[in-house]
């Protein structure tokens, strides 16, 4: 997604374009894994010369705003129990997580596909999402032993 498809989906959600908001999702666009406030913070604070600054207060409003917009999914895939953030997608996705170095990998596909609809028929419930987050060490992590 180029600038110019964000300022769309801006404008199409009603929400004023500002470079710090653009910058915030720039970077969750472009990232291949959730990422925590703090680390889009750290991310944003260390930007080239000359840009806006951003400060850890914005970057939860601004969050918030496309958490709200359904721009972003909110997750609590890290291992200090920090929310995570990602680019809401038309297909959800499943996380693998270390346990020792806290990496998330995405998984693609969704194991549950059919799963909400029979739960829904044996429990009544009104099913309106999943998620799975599978814990386990990764592969470098069981060089280290």
């Amino acid at each position: 997604m180029n600038q110019g498809d964000i300022r769309a989906l801006f404008k199409r959600k009603g929400i004023k374009m500002t470079m710090q908001r653009l910058r915030v999702y720039e970077l969750l666009n472009n990232s291949n894994v959730p990422l925590t406030a703090d680390t889009i913070y750290f991310e944003l604070s260390g930007s080239a010369e000359g840009e806006e600054k951003v400060n850890l207060s914005t970057v939860y409003r601004i969050l918030e705003i496309f958490i709200k917009n359904q721009m972003v999914t909110k997750s609590n895939l890290s291992a200090d129990f920090k929310s995570t953030f990602e680019i809401t997608r038309s297909e959800h996705r499943h996380h693998l997580i270390c346990v020792k170095c806290h990496l998330v990998t995405p998984l693609s596909g969704c194991p549950l596909k059919g799963y909400d609809q029979k739960v829904h028929q044996s429990t009544r419930y009104e099913i309106l999402e999943h998620k799975l987050e599978i814990l386990g060490i990764c592969p470098e992590c069981q060089h280290l032993k």
